[in-house]
């Protein structure tokens, strides 16, 4: 076994990227802080999973997105990695709008790092992360319903040390990284880490003639520790620069007399039968789109004894802007064009106060957080005279701007046909300001020496402010010719609508519109575990996790509504109620570990935004669903010998609605999928092998794992794109996936080389069908990549 030190000297370089702790041989000594204490994983009463370095590298990950399947229960949609979106066991939200939160908490270093654009970085100098399932309100705080993510990062040691990584790969990848600790005295250190990772992409577009779904982007993180006695101070500094293409659209209608000739508001057999299965189509996307992001974070803790108890102190700033221009059309037509921005800017700061002490009966911690945060939000729609047309005839109406230029251009026009096009740019403004402050209190009870008792309360109160702000559309070359030549058919610039995508919100807020509105809640914990032997924990837990309350940003208030959600477009808390029953065994003879757990839960109040039509033109809506669920997690690894380990998990899940009701514009329900599945696959499944021998004097290692997820679980939405089966092409199929790393390591670990596959059987999937275009019969879809093959070359002192 390689020393600790040795391990992160070895594994940093992966851009701290190997079998997974799933599959370390020394599972139970993993140390964790998911109970806001130092205790071996073996021994904490929650279900979770552990994630090192080491296992990091084991797939060249570079964000907690490709771990996804890894941790079975947990996804990560990172296909637009601005507008990330996080599940725990089944719970997810895809509204990608500043004011709402997410149901998984994101934490790094302690600090929450919010929901879109500080919530998925790469991974720099990572020591661990841990994956807790399940509420966690009452340790983690807000917005950490369905459980939560906390990743840890290494800090300055008291040694020199130094080590590079290059990886090398198909698609243009190329990595890199370089890190380096330098004790300045013996109480002063610090530690620098660059990484930079790229690709060209793996698909050419056929319109730009340049590639598509790849990645650039370059991080550093700088960190000084000083030790003072027994306490010590640690200040951080990351940054993260991103700009990369947007993400690639496959549009699956290819017919020009569709959708208007055949889509009828309804995805029938005869009318998917004219979709193309999108592997076999070209991709041409006429807007290539860009995708960046810009990060800066500062994080400051302190620890030290005061008065035989443990003062800790978390400090905390963090800004960013980001940008996101994507192909919503997933084609090149005209009649069909739209393009989409989301561009955000934000800045919080987070101060965190707690205290912990330990005696022979108790071990408790007490807390005071504060969070504030201002973001703003630009919500851009992108479009053309084209799609106004489309649009109109969809809705029974005339394609008025073809008829207008047809019009005059028989009327003598030079310059101007049925087939001439403007842009027509509309773009919706959202602020937000976000104040929370919270008292917590965690203590466990040694009732016996084998039997402990927990009991954890946290209030929190949250404030939140929201300003909408729609103005007139901007298309000036269109407006300019309506003014000049319009009136020659009795029509002007001011004759047409001032917006069309966001036509209802206009109307409403073509002057700033803001709303206020506070949240109180207190989220519990009642745990009780025993040790019937030293190998064996038995558990339970009754616990309750609270995500704030919000606004949904596409939606200003409107006193004249026939609805209360649309009269007050601010929504309730959700919340999360979960028992748990479980055990942790280790089994020395096997030389073997089994965890398990039973779980139920009830959400109450799940947010999310979706794109639908309640009147002629989809909009924005929020969704209100509750949801019930119970499952099994199982996880677990075995060393057959000292050179092979096995390593596996899974979890089953049965998720389903208790209630879902979709209205339309005057509060009628249209959509009511109440005891229905919310599409949660049942099983999720990973498993693996390590093995490991002398070779060359160094050691020789192979890490094969996969990962398996059964189908979507249809209702009577997700029918007709998400569960489809034509001859040509199927969704929400099961989906499997497999990587490879062969590597060698010199006799002292000081340099190496290794082979990684990721997606080693080449299997491809349609990751999602719909889009923004979903709504008049033009779907588009998003696929996985195919497999990537790499060579990684590191080198350490």
């Amino acid at each position: 076994m390689k020393t600790h030190r040795t391990v992160i000297a070895a594994s940093l370089a992966a851009a701290f990227f190997v079998p997974p702790a799933w599959a370390a041989d020394d599972i139970q000594s993993v140390v964790v802080t998911a109970q806001s204490r130092k205790q071996l994983v073996q021994d904490v009463p929650m279900t979770m999973q552990v994630v090192t370095a080491k296992d990091i590298a084991s797939i060249g990950a570079k964000d907690l997105a490709d771990l996804n399947g890894y941790i079975p229960g947990l996804t990560v949609d990172a296909t637009e990695p601005t507008q990330p979106s996080f599940g725990i066991r089944g719970v997810n939200a895809g509204d990608f709008g500043i004011a709402t939160d997410s149901p998984v908490g994101i934490y790094v270093d302690g600090v929450y790092t919010g929901k879109t654009g500080g919530a998925l970085m790469n991974f720099i100098d990572v020591q661990r992360i841990e994956v807790v399932k399940g509420p966690q309100g009452t340790l983690f705080g807000r917005n950490s319903a369905a459980g939560a993510i906390s990743i840890a990062t290494n800090e300055p040691g008291k040694e020199l040390d130094a080590n590079a990584h290059v990886k090398l790969g198909k698609f243009g990848r190329a990595n890199a990284d370089v890190m380096l600790n330098f004790p300045i005295t013996d109480t002063l250190a610090t530690r620098l880490v660059v990484v930079r990772s790229g690709s060209e992409g793996w698909v050419d577009n056929t319109y730009t003639g340049k590639k598509s779904g790849g990645d650039k982007d370059w991080a550093t993180r700088l960190s000084v520790r000083k030790d003072f006695d027994a306490a010590k101070l640690v200040f951080a500094w990351e940054h993260e620069n991103m700009e990369q293409y947007g993400r690639p659209a496959f549009g699956v209608i290819k017919n020009p007399a569709l959708p208007l000739g055949g889509y009828r508001g309804v995805y029938d057999a005869a009318y998917t039968a004219n979709f193309v299965n999108p592997f076999d189509a070209p991709l041409a996307n006429d807007e290539p789109g860009t995708e960046g992001r810009m990060f800066d974070g500062t994080t400051l803790r302190f620890e030290a004894p005061l008065a035989g108890m443990t003062f800790n102190s978390t400090t905390a700033y963090r800004r960013f802007q980001t940008h996101n221009l994507t192909d919503n059309d997933g084609g090149a037509r005209a009649d069909l064009h739209l393009t989409t921005q989301d561009a955000k800017h934000a800045r919080s700061f987070q101060q965190e106060f707690k205290l912990s002490g330990k005696t022979d009966q108790l071990d408790w911690i007490a807390g005071l957080s504060f969070y504030h945060n201002n973001e703003h939000q630009d919500a851009g729609a992108y479009i053309t005279t084209g799609t106004i047309d489309t649009l109109s005839q969809f809705a029974g109406g005339d394609p008025n701007f073809a008829m207008l230029f047809g019009g005059l251009a028989a009327a003598g026009l030079p310059g101007i046909s049925p087939n001439t096009q403007y842009t027509w740019d509309e773009t919706h403004y959202s602020d937000v300001r976000t104040k929370s402050a919270s008292i917590y209190g965690d203590t466990i009870w040694h009732l016996t020496p084998t039997t402990n008792a927990t009991v954890g309360l946290r209030y929190t109160r949250d404030d939140k402010s929201m300003r909408w702000y729609v103005p007139g559309r901007v298309s000036p070359q269109l407006d300019d010719f309506l003014n000049r030549f319009g009136p020659l058919a009795g029509v002007n610039a001011a004759t047409f609508p001032s917006n069309v995508v966001f036509s209802t919100a206009a109307q409403l807020a073509s002057s700033p519109v803001s709303r206020e509105k506070n949240w109180t809640d207190w989220s519990p914990r009642l745990v009780l575990d025993h040790k019937l032997d030293k190998n064996t924990l038995l558990f339970t837990s009754l616990s309750r996790g609270y995500q704030a309350g919000g606004f949904n940003i596409f939606t200003p208030p409107n006193p004249a509504s026939a609805t209360n959600a649309g009269k007050d477009p601010s929504f309730e808390p959700e919340k999360m109620t979960n028992f748990e029953v479980g055990t942790k065994m280790v089994l020395p003879a096997l030389n073997a570990t089994v965890n398990a757990s039973l779980f139920a839960y009830k959400f109450k109040n799940l947010q999310d935004i979706q794109l639908y039509s309640v009147g002629t033109i989809p909009t924005y809506n929020v969704i209100s669903s509750d949801q019930k669920a119970h499952g099994l997690d199982v996880d677990g690894r075995i060393r057959l010998s000292p050179r092979v380990t096995l390593f596996g998990g899974f979890e089953y899940i049965d998720q389903t609605y208790t209630r879902y009701q979709r209205l339309d514009a005057s509060g009628n329900v249209t959509l009511d999928l109440g005891g229905q599945p919310v599409g949660t696959p049942r099983l999720t499944a990973m498993g693996g092998v390590n093995v490991n021998w002398e070779m060359a004097d160094g050691r020789a290692s192979v890490n094969f794992q996969g990962t398996h997820a059964t189908g979507t679980r249809c209702n009577s939405d997700k029918a007709a794109l998400s569960c489809l089966s034509t001859a040509k092409l199927q969704t929400g199929t099961a989906k499997s996936k497999f990587d490879l790393r062969v590597g060698w390591d010199s006799p002292t670990a000081r340099y190496g080389v290794a082979v990684i596959v990721n997606n080693v059987f080449d299997q491809r999937y349609i990751e999602s069908l719909g889009g923004q275009t979903e709504q008049y019969g033009a779907p588009y879809a998003y696929l996985t990549p195919p497999r990537a093959i790499g060579v990684e070359f590191r080198a350490s002192m």
